[in-house]
């Protein structure tokens, strides 16, 4: 824009030098037009064509409007009636209107806080940031979890959604140990899991042996007194992690997501398969696989 100005100046600017520039911005040549003339009254407009001129009446969010928010868990209509009530009591001055309050609320605020105005902290934590660990070495720690399975099959002549019990490789990212249950998981299913991803012979392994540490949520499968004394038997240290922290746990979490894109989306009895007419009933004829 710069460039522009100064051959205005020189009066050796052309139509052809804003063609140019519109098509290298991919706008109209009416808005490089727009831009030059806004350059020519405030030089500093030449920086950044098309931005918005900062007014020093422009209406932002301030602690008042913090708090109205957060007592109102983020309903905009609601803080804009509270001080429109507020102003006609004297008690302060009348608000913008409500597409101005929306857009100082979207431009002063971030998506964290108003995610966390509107659904509270837990709401408000998807939109941190959270650092990688450092990869270790094969089987420094291991990750566990229990997943029900978007499958159906067929388990004693019922159609049923079977649960996941694994261990899985927080370096390699490999599946140590797994064990499947037509029922709902318990403590023996975390000790079949866990057997099969101690041992590496057949039919188990090539993955597995001894981790130095595993990491686990509050589950009372997992801090059960039979299957902590496995772990104390095995000299493996658990790491309970506090609740509701996925994060803290990412690998088996990821796993537990790309298992049923990548594999079970595939399989017949697919739970969450699309179906014509969004209808509620699966087809009668479907075959599911056997437990």
């Amino acid at each position: 824009m710069r460039r522009l100005l100064a051959l205005r100046q020189e009066q050796k600017l052309t139509t052809r030098h804003v063609r140019l520039m519109a098509q290298s911005l991919q706008v109209t040549e009416r808005t490089v037009w727009r831009w030059l003339a806004a350059a020519e009254r405030d030089e500093s407009a030449a920086a950044e064509p098309g931005a918005r001129a900062q007014s020093k009446d422009r209406f932002s969010v301030t602690p008042e409007v913090r708090r109205l928010l957060a007592l109102w868990k983020g309903n905009v209509a609601a803080v804009h009636r509270e001080l429109i009530a507020r102003a006609a009591k004297g008690e302060g001055e009348p608000p913008p209107s409500i597409p101005t309050l929306h857009r100082a609320i979207q431009r002063d605020l971030t998506p964290g806080e108003r995610a966390g105005l509107a659904g509270g902290e837990r709401a408000a934590r998807k939109h941190d940031v959270f650092l990688a660990r450092p990869r270790p070495w094969r089987n420094k720690v291991w990750e566990t979890d229990h997943v029900q399975a978007a499958v159906l099959v067929e388990a004693d002549g019922k159609p049923r959604r079977p649960w996941i019990t694994w261990f899985t490789d927080c370096a390699t990212n490999a599946i140590t140990g797994v064990a499947v249950t037509p029922g709902h998981p318990s403590r023996e299913s975390v000790l079949a899991a866990l057997r099969s991803a101690v041992l590496r012979e057949d039919p188990y392994g090539p993955f597995g042996g001894l981790p130095e540490k595993v990491r686990v949520d509050r589950g009372k499968d997992f801090l059960s007194r039979t299957v902590t004394a496995a772990f104390d038997l095995l000299d493996v240290t658990v790491e309970d992690l506090p609740a509701y922290t996925p994060h803290l746990k990412g690998t088996v979490e990821g796993l537990n997501r790309a298992v049923e894109s990548m594999f079970l989306a595939a399989l017949p009895g697919y739970a969450r398969q699309p179906r014509p007419g969004k209808r509620a009933s699966r087809p009668k004829d479907e075959v599911l696989l056997g437990f």
